[in-house]
């Protein structure tokens, strides 16, 4: 019984020396990836080339994770949408309205899960209203129409779109106009709105009076 114990040990050891010798004697192979040099450590193991599951994920601009609760390694390509995901959504609305003056007309919505207002901050999950803005008198006139209330169809109500819109309110001049757009950053789940209302301040003149009426806009899209 030792003697074979002992024949056994010897052959697996035997194995492995030689399969080690294999690995370590096989010449280095390079990878060309798109026809382009890429360092990696490619093994031939039976014939067959490995390489690291890390530098194959980033050959393909995708991400690995480590799951340590379940042992498991999870990769996900660059272009991978979890199942329910939001994709952007337009749709073409015509909501005008007025104060004293000034008019404001919201021609589009746009749903998008993840905009980017400013391309070095991290993206965020908008409703994106496309808005012209008019002084329609000769003379100054003061509107924040971006300082707004949005009160959506979930429940939820959006008072700071000033740190992600464009300048679109403020002072106008006589006959003035901005184009730009109205961002809104949201919590709901963008499937689940469908509408919303908009409530402005009323129009003040150059000394400051209220020269128009508050406003309050309904806008649906779905």
């Amino acid at each position: 019984m030792k003697k074979k114990l002992w024949m056994f040990s010897f052959i697996f050891l035997c194995s492995i020396v030689f399969f080690s010798a294999g690995v370590l004697a096989a010449p280095k192979v390079t990878l060309f990836f798109n026809n382009k040099a890429y360092k990696t450590d490619v093994k031939i193991i039976n014939g067959k080339p490995y390489v690291p599951l890390a530098d194959v994920v980033s050959l393909f601009g995708g991400k690995m994770t480590y799951e340590k609760k379940s042992n498991a390694y999870k990769v996900t390509s660059k272009d991978y949408k979890p199942a329910g995901a939001s994709a952007v959504q337009s749709f073409n609305v015509n909501v005008t309205g007025s104060s004293g003056p000034m008019r404001i007309k919201i021609h589009k919505v746009t749903l998008h899960p993840s905009y980017k207002y400013d391309p070095y901050m991290p993206a965020i999950r908008a409703i994106v209203l496309d808005v012209t803005v008019e002084n329609t008198s000769s003379s100054k006139v003061s509107w924040y129409p971006v300082q707004g209330t949005f009160a959506l169809n979930t429940g939820e109500q959006i008072e700071d779109a000033i740190i992600y819109s464009d300048n679109v309110d403020g002072d106008f001049l006589g006959r003035a106009v901005k184009k730009g757009k109205i961002v809104l950053k949201v919590k709901s789940d963008l499937n689940a709105v469908r509408s919303m209302q908009y409530y402005i301040h009323g129009a003040v003149s150059d000394s400051f009076e209220t020269i128009g009426e508050d406003v309050l806009l309904t806008i649906k899209w779905k």
